[in-house]
């Protein structure tokens, strides 16, 4: 973790070409950043199961979208086990209080949440024995109190940065990834393409998969082609760019990859920017990540 990727990869006699055309478009995909800027054990981390697993040169996405395939499950479990889930109840603050006395080493002890109920600026304390956080960089230090940052472990949560990410949907009226024959790529009565998740070194997107074809239970339309779906990384040059403005960057960047899209139109497009989105795993990083025990009790 004390190294870049770049670093690791040139010391074991890599070459630099090797990184511009292989691992940078890896890279990006996985941690949003380029092989000069990650840390290697982020990416030897992922290695290994590509290593030891045949079948990983696959990457299977889900059936269909992550709303039914992947949240929905996971709902039904904790309510079936008794648990609620309140959606767009917004977190004000945690509540706690002091332990221990009213020496310097005084600790503190969760005793539950303010959340925000309605538009008028209203208020519920919701208690609580344990509160468990999961959230992003930019959520979790919105959430934390000030006085737990005399701990190490939760003031290291603001040593960390997180990268911006866009993320492109188009819909073709053909298929985009069929690159041997054109007439298939037209015919929309049957599917055609690579059923994979793809990397490219020759654009601004470094990944990209025709989720038609990877998850067609919920992105395959009768009489329709390619749902397309792109990640831009880094996306810093495209944050403050209209979003028909990176569509038209990204058609043009595709209909270039493959030449099979040229003859064909796109007829929808998304186009979704986060500012904030994973961790800047850069060398060194790691160590600050919080431990899932904390010193706080209840937390």
């Amino acid at each position: 973790d004390n190294v870049t990727f770049t670093e690791w990869f040139m010391s074991k006699g890599g070459s630099r070409g090797s990184i511009d055309r292989l691992w940078n478009p890896i890279a990006y995909a996985l941690g949003f950043i380029d092989c000069d800027t990650i840390s290697a054990r982020c990416m030897l981390t992922i290695f290994i199961l590509f290593a030891i697993r045949s079948e990983a040169s696959v990457l299977r996405m889900l059936k269909g979208s992550p709303d039914l395939y992947l949240t929905k499950p996971m709902v039904e479990y904790i309510e079936k086990k008794g648990g609620k889930i309140h959606l767009r109840r917004f977190v004000r603050e945690i509540k706690y209080e002091k332990v221990n006395g009213s020496s310097d080493e005084e600790g503190y002890r969760v005793t539950g949440l303010d959340i925000a109920a309605g538009a008028e600026g209203k208020t519920e304390l919701v208690e609580a024995d344990y509160v468990v956080a999961a959230c992003d960089v930019p959520g979790i230090q919105k959430l934390l109190p000030q006085e737990f940052r005399k701990y190490e472990c939760f003031d290291n949560i603001y040593k960390l940065s997180a990268v911006p990410v866009i993320t492109v949907q188009m819909r073709f009226d053909g298929w985009v990834t069929e690159l041997k024959d054109m007439e298939k790529a037209k015919n929309l009565a049957s599917k055609a393409g690579i059923d994979n998740l793809l990397y490219s070194a020759d654009a601004d997107y470094s990944c990209f998969a025709d989720l038609a074809l990877t998850s067609p239970a919920d992105y395959y339309r009768e009489g329709e082609g390619s749902l397309l779906q792109v990640v831009i990384t880094p996306a810093d040059p495209y944050m403050p760019m209209k979003d028909d403005d990176i569509v038209a960057k990204m058609l043009e960047q595709t209909r270039a990859l493959f030449p099979s899209a040229r003859e064909l139109n796109c007829s929808w497009s998304n186009v979704v920017k986060l500012a904030q989105s994973l961790y800047r795993e850069a060398p060194n990083t790691d160590p600050w990540r919080p431990p899932q025990a904390t010193p706080v009790d209840g937390f």
